[in-house]
């Protein structure tokens, strides 16, 4: 791996060795107009002349500056697309199993989090390395031409910075390697936590999770602090060498001054350009920090895009139109110390339909992703000919609503209503994704599926593709894959038989999720920021003592007169760096901290809330807030600080000087941002919507890897990626215009404050103003990114007012309730009556949709009845989505509370798990097990926890007929309440009370 300032950067973008050149071409004419500038100061300020000149170099180093902002902000636009996209397009040819293993969260975060840090390295650290390496050498040979002692002293200084800038570096690259590994860890464990959220507020697990959201944000919070101390001790030590070189130049000059060896325009112009010898080399320093979170995630990107391993995706072959197009001979798959499958072998023949027969957690599933490509077998042979369309056990979707996700399937096709139809999901097609229940997913992955073999799939492979449907539901979707299979080969899981009803009902469409968001105002971190107009307050005095040392040695007095400027020139020098080095490791204390507390009380807001974009929220915009809090509130303080400091200092020398200064201040200080967030047209909140839907759309596609790569739309996807991330970067185009344009406003204003205070003579008059450039030139981007900081804050501070603990009773009593879920256009559930007494087992049938789930989401307290009355004894629930999260099977099971291995043994048993007994220690991965083993480990989980009523949502969906029974007669020995959601009437059948939902009395 390439190593070194670029890293790999030049290999794998186009757009970085493009802004390489074009950064140095606009280095080279900054250097050429530095210098013009110097002259034309220096000789106003002696002599009166050159006005012009100054009016010229100053426009033309305003123009310069918008310039490189541009460039370099286009070029970090353009090379996060590109790399973007290798990296999904290489994940996606390694295929689902690797994405798997690497890390869906962890994927995301580097495609998302990892590569915007690279606006950073491209807008701040590379036009600073690039001028580093330009401006020094031109600037140092007119220095050599005017005063070559000066040359010579910064010949020998200005090496030193680059050696401790590498010493540092190369200190902290492997802390900075740690703190992207627990970044991506952070992530991980908040997306673990997240999956078992609705479980973990069941089992009244949920909200002592804020300690774990808080110490997970702890650790993050340690590990990266840990490598800002040193990456801001690395600028701490250039600030300081710099700061001090530039003092003894300014003191030797003095001396020189005094003895009459130089005039007083060469010791400014000396002045003047010797601080911008050493300034991009601090520039670079200090900015280095902030490209190595960029690098970092180059670095990972290039271990995907450059390694040379296996790609998997789906093996298809040409078959013989005659012959058979899926053959599996001995097929076998070592698995947790056995074979699943063992020894299989079938063959399939269009117009077949093959049936995988086998109880749950014999390889059905498994044998599935061999026939994908997705696994290699570890003995026998899969083959397929032709194209492939799939329904997994558990559906996953990468558009918002299924119309977009099928026609993301097959561009341009004008049958998805007709197919749609087939499997009755017509109803469906412009709901959100994120509404539907599961058994609505499965039908919307049916047609999708069914969709691309009647464009050209020849296979079709379904794994368990009507286990939550009801039976007249089931019954038509099993037609239409019965339709399917005049023209591919049909391999199919099930444990389901053929059953049917008479009619069938719907609930109402749900519109998105209603959003109550008003934030409190965050806290300006004063400590930062008052230590901020410290330092800038600090370099001012430099500026001025230093200039003030000129302008008196220019008198020649005795040199023991000097003696307290020259002292107060080093201490200045000093004290700037320090404080700039406390400033920056207190601001981002804060805006950790309260990262980290947000983030607290957002976990508590979920619990409340159970909303289903979490993930977003306690990453993407928790650090939204932390990485925009000093950039937003503390520029202003520092500014306003920095210019009253200023502007008093003027009043005591010139007052007329002291008003012009003000003036332009002001006027700086409002025209620059007004201009920042009118140019840019709202870019910068377009941006910050643009990016949270490129991070949403990325997990989704990481998540959705196996669906999408089975079915061949990869690489739609990409495309639609790709141009989202075109769009983003032409909000970058213009978030650049605006900033560049306001920091030519800032130079130009600036500028001219130094022009008009030189016309008076005096050097601190004259050079001071220069130094205000840069708190100014940190106001625009500070108010185009205020609204991403309202919004992002908004989105953590959401209303969620604490529910009421409603009183527990020992049976379930519901009188005339309606319920409704937010958004609904009308309650799910009407004048619902139940009245269960304790004990009794209640079946609870329905077509999908009917309201069964909304029914469990009141008696688990998710909803609130908008009438009627309720009374709900204490519950456990173990729903369709098992919820399971990667860790042990003893620690899956403790989710309930703390039982001993004894007491999870048994649960285990009940749960017709014997086999699992002695794997308590064995750490499991939701995808590694298969739907029937999920769905009993789930199960034992529920069994274990202390309440009245157990709530079971189709426990027996993925299980085969015997093992279902044997669980059922396990439950009936349980003698609490039990209310089991079924799609099976034989089940129903066993009840006490069966609960039909279809029933129009019921609606």
């Amino acid at each position: 791996m390439k190593r070194g300032p670029l890293g790999a950067l030049p290999q794998l973008s186009k757009n970085a060795r493009r802004a390489l050149t074009g950064v140095g071409a606009l280095a080279f004419l900054n250097a050429l107009a530095l210098v013009a500038q110097a002259v034309a100061l220096a000789s106003v300020i002696t002599t009166r002349e050159g006005l012009p000149l100054l009016a010229v170099a100053i426009l033309a180093r305003a123009g310069l500056s918008w310039a490189t902002e541009s460039a370099a902000a286009r070029a970090a636009a353009g090379a996060k697309e590109e790399l973007r996209t290798q990296l999904l397009a290489r994940s996606f040819e390694r295929g689902p199993g690797w994405i798997a293993d690497r890390g869906t969260a962890e994927l995301s975060v580097l495609a998302t989090k990892g590569l915007d840090a690279l606006d950073a390295y491209f807008t701040r650290y590379l036009p600073a390395l690039v001028t580093a390496v330009i401006v020094p050498p031109l600037v140092g040979a007119w220095i050599l031409f005017t005063d070559w002692p000066s040359a010579v002293l910064i010949a020998v200084t200005v090496p030193l910075i680059p050696v401790f800038a590498a010493l540092i570096g190369w200190y902290t690259e492997k802390r900075v390697q740690k703190a992207a590994d627990v970044t991506e860890l952070l992530s991980a464990q908040l997306l673990e936590l997240l999956r078992a959220l609705p479980v973990l507020t069941v089992f009244g697990r949920a909200k002592q999770q804020a300690t774990a959201v808080r110490q997970i944000g702890e650790q993050h919070r340690k590990a990266t602090m840990g490598t800002l101390k040193i990456a801001f001790l690395s600028a701490l030590v250039l600030e300081i060498a710099a700061s001090l070189s530039v003092a003894l130049i300014a003191v030797g000059v003095g001396v020189r001054l005094v003895h009459g060896d130089m005039t007083l325009m060469t010791a400014l112009v000396v002045l003047i350009l010797a601080p911008e010898c050493y300034l991009p080399l601090r520039a670079a320093g200090a900015a280095h920090h902030a490209s190595e979170d960029g690098l970092e995630a180059v670095r990972r990107v290039a271990e995907v895009v450059c390694h040379e391993g296996d790609l998997h995706g789906p093996q298809v072959h040409e078959g013989h139109p005659h012959g058979p197009l899926v053959r599996v001979e001995n097929l076998r798959m070592l698995r947790r110390g056995g074979f699943a499958p063992d020894g299989v072998s079938f063959e399939v023949r269009p117009g077949e339909i093959y049936r995988l027969e086998g109880a749950s957690g014999a390889g059905k599933s498994t044998t599935f992703q061999v026939l994908l490509g997705f696994l290699e077998p570890t003995d026998g042979t899969a083959f397929v000919a032709g194209d492939i369309a799939y329904v997994p056990q558990k559906p996953a979707f990468a558009a918002a609503t299924p119309r977009a996700e099928l026609e993301l399937t097959i561009p341009g096709a004008d049958d998805i209503e007709q197919v749609a139809h087939e499997v009755v999901a017509a109803h469906l097609l412009d709901r959100q994704i994120t509404d539907l229940s599961t058994g609505e997913r499965q039908r919307v992955a049916v047609a999708r599926a069914l969709l691309r073999v009647r464009h050209g799939a020849t296979v079709l492979l379904l794994d368990e593709p009507t286990a939550h449907l009801d039976p007249v539901t089931s019954r038509k979707v099993d037609k239409a894959i019965k339709r399917a299979s005049a023209t591919a080969a049909v391999v199919l899981a099930s444990h389901r038989e053929k059953e049917a009803t008479d009619d069938e009902t719907f609930a109402k469409v749900v519109t998105d999720e209603p959003s109550h968001e008003s934030p409190k105002r965050l806290p300006i971190p004063w400590k930062g920021a008052g230590l901020g107009v410290l330092a800038t307050v600090a370099g001012i005095a430099l500026t001025a003592l230093a200039s003030y040392l000129i302008a008196r040695a220019a008198e020649m007095p005795p040199i023991l007169t000097l003696s307290v400027l020259v002292v107060g020139v080093r201490t200045f020098a000093l004290s700037k760096g320090v404080l700039r080095y406390v400033e920056r490791l207190v601001t981002h204390h804060e805006a950790f901290k309260l990262a980290t507390s947000l983030r607290a009380e957002l976990w508590l807001r979920l619990v409340r809330t159970q909303r289903r974009d979490g993930l977003q929220r306690l990453v993407e915009d928790t650090d939204t807030v932390r990485d925009l809090v000093p950039r937003v509130l503390v520029p202003p303080v520092v500014a306003i600080g920095a210019g009253i400091a200023t502007t008093i200092l003027f009043a005591f020398i010139d007052p007329a000087a002291a008003l012009t200064l003000g003036g332009l201040l002001l006027a700086a200080g409002l025209a620059a941002p007004a201009v920042a967030v009118w140019t840019e047209r709202r870019a910068s909140t377009t941006l910050a919507r643009g990016r949270r839907k490129v991070a949403r759309d990325t997990i989704n596609a990481f998540s959705a890897a196996p669906d999408l790569i089975a079915h061949d739309a990869h690489h739609r996807l990409l495309a639609q990626l790709l141009a989202e991330d075109a769009d983003l970067a032409g909000e970058t185009r213009k978030q650049a215009f605006g900033t560049g344009a306001a920091t030519a406003i800032v130079l130009l204003a600036t500028g001219a404050a130094a022009l008009v205070c030189a016309t008076t003579g005096n050097p601190v008059l004259g050079l001071v103003p220069l130094a205000l450039a840069e708190p100014l030139a940190a106001l625009p981007l500070a108010a185009q990114q205020r609204k991403a900081l309202q919004e992002a804050s908004a989105r953590l501070q959401f209303d969620a007012p604490e529910r009421p603990e409603q009183p527990k009773g020992k049976r379930i009593r519901l009188e005339n309730v309606d319920v409704r879920w937010p958004g609904a256009t009308e309650p799910t559930l009407k004048d619902l009556h139940l009245n269960i007494e304790p004990g009794m087992h209640v079946a609870i049938v329905g077509p999908s949709g009917s309201g069964k789930s909304t029914l469990f989401a009141l008696l688990l307290g998710f909803l609130q009845p908008e009438r009627g009355i309720v009374e709900l004894p204490r519950a456990t629930w173990c729903p369709q989505e098992p919820m399971l999260v990667s860790t042990t099977v003893r620690e899956n099971l403790r989710m309930s509370g703390q039982h001993d291995d004894d007491q999870l043994r048994e649960a285990l048993e009940t749960a017709c798990l014997p086999e699992w007994t002695d794997r308590l220690d064995t750490v499991i991965r939701p995808d590694q097990v298969s739907g029937g083993e999920a769905q009993r480990l789930a199960l034992a989980r529920a069994l274990l926890h202390d309440a009245d009523v157990v709530l079971l949502d189709e426990p027996t969906a993925h299980l085969d007929e015997p093992t279902a029974q044997r669980l059922l007669t396990h439950l009936r020995r349980d003698k609490r309440t039990i209310l089991h959601i079924t799609h099976r009437p034989d089940e129903a059948a066993r009840a006490d009370l069966v609960l039909d939902l279809g029933t129009p009395a019921y609606r």
